[in-house]
């Protein structure tokens, strides 16, 4: 397939939780559980939403057809974080926010998966 919804979010979130988590090594359950709630939040958008971002998301997965003539999801990783990075960095606000959206999402899902619940890591940081 020459673009992919589900892939892409799932090298996007590799992607972003092996530059947070580079002090150890990303483990797969991490990303894993990143990628499902990117396809979580994705799927619960209303549906006016929801097109949209698909449809950014197929064109975030194909843009780097230009520059390596692959998808993005087919990407290593640094040609991944260099694409994040470029559309970060885009004069264009439509790519700095989808990449701002999606980003700030999967740092989200990545520190609830390692601390929990805000609620139960202030709990067991009090008993110790």
């Amino acid at each position: 397939m020459l673009v992919d919804f589900t892939g892409t979010l799932a090298a996007f979130a590799d992607a972003v939780v092996t530059q947070r988590d580079a002090s150890l090594a990303a483990k797969p359950d991490d990303v894993e559980a990143v990628s499902r709630f990117l396809m979580d939040v994705h799927s619960r958008m209303p549906a006016f939403l929801r097109l949209p971002f698909w449809v950014l998301t197929l064109i975030f997965d194909g843009w780097s057809y230009l520059s390596h003539g692959r998808a993005f999801h087919r990407l290593e990783l640094a040609q991944r974080t260099a694409q994040i990075e470029a559309w970060r960095g885009s004069s264009l606000e439509v790519r700095r926010r989808y990449v701002e959206f999606f980003g700030t999402l999967a740092v989200f899902g990545l520190y609830s998966e390692l601390y929990g619940t805000d609620y139960e890591y202030a709990v067991m940081s009090e008993v110790v």
